[in-house]
């Protein structure tokens, strides 16, 4: 079978994640329905749609640590305003609890502007902020097969960003460098589309997923 690499085209939300997956059985379940997903009707239909074979579409599974961003908060980075194309900037968002209820849209999350040059240059770097509701955060289920459990966000903790400046100006930092990366390899300047968490229990800061940004990309310099 040959396996093709698509660039121009984004699979993005289409196949399965699963999170919190404990033990051996859970595992390889979650692998099998990870590979199934190749074939939901959102898959098909936009393959369909756009040409591709169904035999040259390929699909790795990654399993991964689960970093404990239930105790504290992740979201998505992106290096260019996704509404505009401008590229100057590196946009934030993000909310308590693990990431998917920013990525899947269930939660109105905190934005936050790093402006790129004035970053480059170690000057006052931010330039917008944004504190969204965060109203709710998924975290671990305690009992049961429950794996994730959506739970309200204290109304204390609401009006709080997720992220302190430093913390900020770190993600800003790595998201420029993996697009300077992403950019090198690909002999074109290419946006990223990251996720970032941070884990409650140490504090530290984690990359758990990049991609280019194809929707502006493909669009040249």
């Amino acid at each position: 079978v040959e396996v093709r690499y698509l660039p121009t085209a984004s699979f993005a939300g289409q196949q399965e994640t699963y999170l919190n997956v404990r033990g051996r059985e859970r595992l390889v379940q979650a692998v099998r329905d990870c590979m199934a997903s190749l074939f939901t009707d959102r898959a098909v239909v936009y393959r369909v749609e756009r040409g591709f074979s169904h035999r040259d579409v390929a699909l790795s599974v990654g399993i991964q640590k689960m970093v404990r961003s239930d105790l504290g908060s992740a979201g998505v980075i992106f290096t260019l305003d996704t509404e505009t194309g401008f590229r100057d900037v590196v946009v934030l968002t993000g909310a308590f609890g693990l990431g998917e209820t920013v990525v899947q849209g269930r939660v109105d999350p905190d934005e936050f502007w790093v402006h790129k040059p004035a970053l480059a240059k170690g000057c006052a770097a931010i330039i917008r902020r944004e504190l969204g509701e965060k109203d709710v955060r998924l975290v671990y289920g305690t009992g049961g097969n429950q794996s994730l459990v959506e739970e309200r966000v204290p109304r204390e903790l609401r009006h709080k960003p997720v992220l302190e400046d430093d913390e900020l100006l770190l993600l800003a930092r790595w998201a420029v460098r993996i697009e300077e990366h992403y950019s090198e390899r690909s002999g074109r300047p290419t946006p990223m589309d990251i996720e970032w968490a941070k884990d409650g229990k140490s504090g530290k800061l984690y990359i758990v997923q990049a991609r280019p940004e194809t929707v502006h990309a493909q669009a040249g310099p």
